[in-house]
């Protein structure tokens, strides 16, 4: 099961969550459109552009990079992420 998801939501204000880990961090209608023009890009670039959009601190910043590392096949993360998120 993975660590970090897109999950989508009902509500108009925050119609999404990145869960990492055991957090959801909302995001805003403005975010969502931003990563969108980020998924055809390679994994690495998508994560590196996943992690400054979210991470909004260091805290966050931290939390993502810590989540993507435990995954062992980043390739396969970023092509559900970038699936996830066209689908929001």
């Amino acid at each position: 099961m993975r660590t970090i998801t897109f999950e989508k939501l009902t509500g108009p204000i925050y119609p999404a969550y990145l869960r990492v880990g055991d957090y959801s961090i909302a995001l805003e209608p403005e975010l969502i459109q931003s990563l969108k023009e980020i998924v055809a890009v390679e994994s690495s670039s998508f994560f590196k552009g996943l992690i400054e959009q979210v991470g909004q601190n260091r805290y966050l910043k931290e939390m993502i990079e810590k989540e993507i590392t435990k995954e062992n096949d980043l390739d396969a993360l970023a092509d559900e992420l970038k699936k996830a998120l066209l689908g929001l």
